[in-house]
């Protein structure tokens, strides 16, 4: 189990935390490769079947952050 490597999806709001990520890739700051990042206008308006959609697809984690 010491090859594991997460499928991890990351829903960020464009105005705070997506800002946040591009500011950390611009400072040349490491991200880990098993986070996918979908932009979102508003974490708010994530419909629940989308998440349910990206877990069922096989995601190992869903971080909604915003």
């Amino acid at each position: 189990m010491e090859d594991f490597k997460p499928k991890i999806v990351g829903f960020l709001c464009n105005w705070c935390t997506y800002a946040a990520a591009d500011l950390a890739g611009a400072s040349r700051q490491e991200i880990n490769p098993s986070l996918n990042v979908v932009r979102v206008m508003c974490t708010s308006r994530i419909d629940q079947n989308l998440l349910l959609n990206t877990y069922f697809s096989g995601a190992d984690g869903i971080l909604v952050a915003g």
